[in-house]
């Protein structure tokens, strides 16, 4: 079966390979996570994210295709959104204080959450529970540099 997304076909074998690869992505950010690789998981949800939002129409994920349906667009939304607000509650376990997010990091992270959810707003994809999350997102990267900010001046 093929699915007609603009200009491009995209067959559903191919749906199912993204959305693999996407997941075991989300894994190694979770993995890493668990493992103190505070950075580098970041760097990998950063990257696959903003592959989502750039791909997301031919994803399937802007549309009421009945195809995309089998790929449970509401549980993908849910998982990338999971797997950022799980990767945020745990910054503090970086393994060493190379590992750590830095108000720098965090500071482009929120700029590159506002550029995502910007480019997803033109579906209705931003702060449903079928799309990104961005207000959560935010919420989350605030407070830990709120907290950073704190403890730097103690």
């Amino acid at each position: 079966m093929v699915v007609v997304q603009g200009n491009r076909n995209v067959t559903v074998s191919q749906l199912h390979s993204n959305f693999a690869e996407i997941q075991s992505e989300l894994k190694r950010v979770l993995d890493g996570i668990n493992s103190g690789r505070i950075l580098e998981s970041f760097d990998i949800l950063s990257k696959v994210t903003d592959a989502v939002v750039v791909s997301c129409e031919a994803l399937g994920l802007a549309s009421e295709l009945p195809v995309v349906e089998t790929f449970h667009r509401d549980n993908f939304w849910r998982a990338l959104n999971q797997c950022w607000l799980v990767a945020l509650q745990n910054v503090s376990a970086a393994r060493s204080d190379e590992d750590r997010l830095r108000e720098e990091h965090i500071v482009h992270l929120q700029t590159s959450v506002v550029q995502w959810a910007d480019a997803l707003a033109k579906f209705g994809l931003v702060d449903y529970e079928m799309g990104f999350w961005e207000t959560d997102i935010m919420d989350s990267l605030d407070s830990i540099l709120k907290t950073q900010r704190s403890e730097t001046t103690s």
